[in-house]
């Protein structure tokens, strides 16, 4: 139990996850978002 303790807990281990969940996010945005296009509201001062 203790060597996969020390095998999850490393350093690397950590550097290795947080860099997942972070890479995982902005892709995740990047798809949500990525589908608008710029034409798709109107333009703001259309009206004045």
């Amino acid at each position: 139990m203790s060597r996969i303790k020390q095998i999850i807990y490393h350093p690397m281990a950590i550097f290795t996850y947080k860099t997942a969940f972070y890479l995982f996010i902005l892709l995740s945005l990047l798809w949500f978002y990525g589908f608008k296009t710029p034409n798709d509201s109107g333009f703001i001062y259309e009206e004045f």
